[in-house]
């Protein structure tokens, strides 16, 4: 199993935004500043040619674990934001 490596972390509004990466596969998670550390966890898709902070990331992000408590989470998908593209 691959661990989870934090390399960046900032707040505002009541949410937390931590960039991380896994297995070289870099991400962001957004979590309430303050409330229970286990919530439901809500899996973002950023579109094509875009990345995980693309503007609309973060506001859906700031809804949800404003609005709702969840954790949310987005990665870049392969050949697009912090991910190098690949032969293939």
């Amino acid at each position: 199993m691959h661990s989870v490596q934090f390399i960046a972390e900032t707040s505002s509004d009541g949410v937390v935004e931590r960039d991380f990466v896994v297995d070289g596969v870099p991400g962001v998670l957004w979590s309430p500043v303050s409330g229970p550390e286990r919530a439901p966890l809500v899996l973002l898709g950023h579109g094509g040619g875009t990345h995980k902070k693309w503007p609309t990331m973060p506001g859906r992000a700031h809804r949800l674990v404003g609005g709702g408590g969840f954790h949310v989470a987005c990665i870049d998908a392969p050949g697009h934001g912090d991910r190098p593209r690949t032969a293939h």
